[in-house]
């Protein structure tokens, strides 16, 4: 199979770097003919009069050529293009090719082995030269001083596009993999943007009923009870409801998390309180608002009497059956919706912002936008060799050059691979290019001028079949279309700081020990109160027993870990 090497237009962006004076040669100062760092020097430092280190270039090479030691988790169901594997393929040789850098696997473990497997090497101390680890193997990690400090290799490697894409979330990534000021990890930055729950109405009811679309959180609680009252499906039985929930209460679909936020509240959201102190959104009073609130839903009949008992597939169900008009969830549940489309012709959803229960704007709860890291040993000689394969990475998924070459997606014998899976230090798409793809997305469907997305980093796909279906109503891109619905409610509603971001993503000891109690006696607690089985003021026993048997504990743990990543 033919493959493409980035080799051209990785020379054709070190001579633009010669041409602006940004590339040092690899012959500065301290460093040495290859570009990397002598012993008691890290690179990047200062430059011994209070300035940074001149800046390094992106893409240097390694001359002769280094070895770095990895280990990496694998899954059995990855393929490779013919004479690929997870030892020789597009994304390795390229990092030797262009960089310099020869990837040796210590070893690799499947994806669900992998933790249980580097938790040993952390407590025999045999650790490969870089790895993955999640926030609480990283804080271990930092805690035994065992991580080489990336501060430098950063400040002077990282391209401006890969500041900028770590940047995309204010930096929240980026200061979390920070202890005591250093860098000690490069973090897996995600959009969390893509998670607010919606208002999501069955608008075909609302044209029957004559009701208007919602815009207050009287409007949403009048139509609640007209399409549980007013028969609008028509079939002369009363069984319809208003809302739907499912029994796990949060997530993505059927939730009660966006009903909560019209309260200010932020369920399974760590929050920031007046003093700067994280609390937990679940434990505030604004939750016991909402809470009572969707108890009186339930004993007035807007919410299926059985809903403690349908997780979200029954649930999904149920909707296709012509039981619920409203659900807060994520943008794309329209493919949730799908199926019920498909059996119900007149169905028809829109997404709607949520409105606030005082007219104060609502914010959007969200989760953290690091999903991982990717670290290096102590005493590792290269750090840099980290940086430099994180630019390749952004340069080739989400940069200019994303279109050229085989590095994220080829087609064999008819079967599409992906292989940007295989690159050693990767990063998302943060919310900052998430939102500047969207809104290239809204102009070319505008104008009905795909040339548009040239510079789109993600969701280009969603041009053809919205634009499709706005034109000819084609009920194939029904989703699709209802999803990019979803992003315009997104992006005009949900951005800076309305979106709500947990002020915490990581697990601290207590979280690993009591999590599951904790959990389940929210759940338990919550369900419930919103059933009438419980008075809202369990609430207030809720929030002392959560303190009592772990959740105070939990919450001076996190209190410190974020105080050591200033």
């Amino acid at each position: 199979m033919k493959r493409k090497s980035l080799t051209a237009w990785a020379a054709c962006a070190m001579a633009m770097t010669l041409l602006l004076g940004a590339c040092s040669n690899g012959t500065n100062g301290n460093n040495n003919a290859t570009g990397t760092a002598q012993p008691g020097n890290s690179q990047g430092e200062s430059s011994g009069n209070g300035e940074p280190a001149e800046k390094g270039d992106p893409f240097e090479k390694y001359d002769p050529p280094i070895e770095v030691h990895v280990a990496r988790p694998v899954d059995q169901t990855w393929t490779y293009p013919k004479g690929d594997s997870i030892d020789d393929n597009v994304w390795y040789r390229e990092y030797e090719s262009l960089l310099g850098i020869k990837i040796v696997h210590d070893w690799t473990a499947l994806a669900s082995e992998y933790n249980r497997k580097l938790n040993v090497s952390i407590a025999s101390g045999a650790l490969p030269e870089v790895f993955s680890v999640s926030a609480s193997q990283l804080k271990q990690l930092a805690d035994a001083g065992q991580l080489e400090d990336l501060t430098a290799a950063y400040e002077k490697y990282a391209s401006d596009h890969t500041k900028k894409l770590q940047m995309g979330d204010g930096g929240a990534a980026l200061a979390s993999a920070t202890f005591n000021g250093k860098l000690l990890a490069i973090p897996v930055v995600n959009a969390p943007i893509y998670e607010p729950n919606l208002l999501w109405v069955r608008t075909d009811w609302l044209k029957k009923l004559n009701l208007p679309e919602p815009k207050t959180i009287d409007d949403v609680f009048a139509i609640s009870e007209a399409f549980t009252k007013q028969d609008p499906d028509g079939n002369g039985q009363n069984d319809t409801f208003g809302l739907a929930v499912n029994n796990y209460l949060y997530g993505a679909i059927t939730s009660i998390t966006g009903f909560s936020n019209a309260y200010h509240a932020y369920p399974q959201t760590w929050v920031k309180d007046e003093s700067g102190q994280v609390a937990y959104g679940s434990a505030q009073p604004e939750m016991k608002q909402a809470l009572a609130k969707l108890q009186e839903m339930y004993k007035d009949g807007q919410l299926d009497r059985e809903f403690g008992v349908k997780d979200g597939n029954k649930v999904a169900e149920d909707i296709a059956a012509n039981k619920f008009g409203m659900a807060f969830g994520a943008n794309w549940n329209p493919y949730v919706f799908y199926d019920a489309v498909k059996k119900n012709p007149e169905m028809d959803w829109k997404p709607f912002p949520v409105p606030s229960i005082d007219g104060t704007p609502t914010k959007a709860s969200a989760g953290f936008s690091a999903s991982g890291y990717v670290v290096a040993r102590k005493g590792f000689k290269h750090p840099e060799a980290v940086v430099k394969m994180l630019n390749l990475h952004e340069e080739v998924v989400h940069g200019s050059r994303r279109n050229e070459g085989q590095f994220i997606t080829v087609e064999e014998d008819g079967e599409r691979i992906n292989t940007s899976r295989l690159s050693i230090v990767q990063s998302g798409v943060s919310n900052e290019g998430v939102l500047e793809s969207l809104a290239l997305l809204r102009e070319a469907i505008k104008n009905e001028d795909e040339s548009l997305l040239k510079d789109a980093l993600t969701e280009t796909d969603k041009y053809g079949p919205t634009v499709d279906y706005l034109k000819t109503g084609n009920m194939e891109n029904w989703a699709v279309a209802h999803q990019y619905f979803g992003f315009e409610t997104t992006m005009d509603n949900y951005t800076g700081d309305r979106l709500l971001m947990t002020a915490f993503g990581g697990q601290t000891p207590t979280m690993t020990d009591k999590w599951a109690t904790l959990d389940k006696l929210e759940k338990e607690t919550f369900t419930k109160i919103i059933m009438g089985a419980a008075s809202v003021d369990e609430f207030d026993t809720f929030v002392e027993d959560w303190n009592k048997l772990g959740g105070e504990t939990i919450l001076q743990e996190i209190n410190d870990w974020l105080s050591e990543q200033q």
